[in-house]
């Protein structure tokens, strides 16, 4: 029997309910996962204890450390979902929309409070800026190229886009924010014209949409 892939990509994004939430009713799917290993530990874990705790014949997950940021990372992943056919989802998470000097902890799970404190406003440095936005173009440009290379209409599903939960608080977020919902609106026409879905949505949208064990 041939087993389906779900790519995980930029899981140092991801929150740890919504991994395990997704996870736990697609067991029979390999979930494979990719980005920064080392900022993920308790995320790895309680996925892990999910797919421990589940039935027999459950399939482990994979983890692998690449950087989507990256042009490296971004190699490394396309050469993944290659090896991992047929993939059934690519799920790419985004970094927040601002440049930042230290990421937020994502241990509190996905419902991050609307209201950021004046604090966190700081001035940042434009060589962290430009690192920031060429980093989040490149993100989605390459995950996008490399999702679509593996893509079948008769076993795949699509690419879904996870916003930040926060929102943009300076102008080059706000920048990112509308050139990302630009560039999945000209896109998605790509996807359609293939019987695939392009979604850019909020995780909690996506987990209320995809956890149920439909398919």
């Amino acid at each position: 029997m041939t087993i389906a892939s779900c790519i995980w990509i930029g899981i140092e994004h991801l929150a740890k309910d919504l991994a395990v939430g997704a996870v736990s009713p697609h067991r029979r799917s390999r979930q494979v996962f990719c980005g920064r290993l080392a900022a993920v530990e308790g995320l790895r874990a309680a996925v892990n204890e999910q797919t421990f705790n589940g039935q027999s014949g459950d399939l482990a997950p994979e983890w692998h450390d690449a950087d989507a940021g990256t042009t490296i990372g971004a190699g490394l992943m396309s050469d993944l979902l290659r090896q991992r056919r047929p993939v059934e989802e690519v799920v790419l998470m985004l970094p927040p929309w601002d440049a930042r000097h230290h990421p937020a902890s994502l241990e509190a799970g996905f419902q991050v409070p609307s209201e950021v404190p004046l604090e966190v406003r700081l001035e940042v440095p434009s060589e962290v800026t430009l690192d920031h936005a060429r980093s989040f173009v490149e993100r989605i440009a390459m995950s996008a190229a490399a999702a679509r290379a593996v893509m079948s209409p008769s076993e795949s599903i699509g690419m879904t886009i996870l916003s930040p939960t926060t929102p943009a608080l300076t102008a080059l977020g706000a920048g990112l924010q509308a050139l990302t919902e630009t560039w999945a609106d000209v896109e998605r026409s790509w996807w359609q014209e293939r019987h695939l879905q392009l979604a850019l949505m909020q995780p909690a949208q996506w987990l209320s949409e995809r956890a149920a064990p439909t398919r």
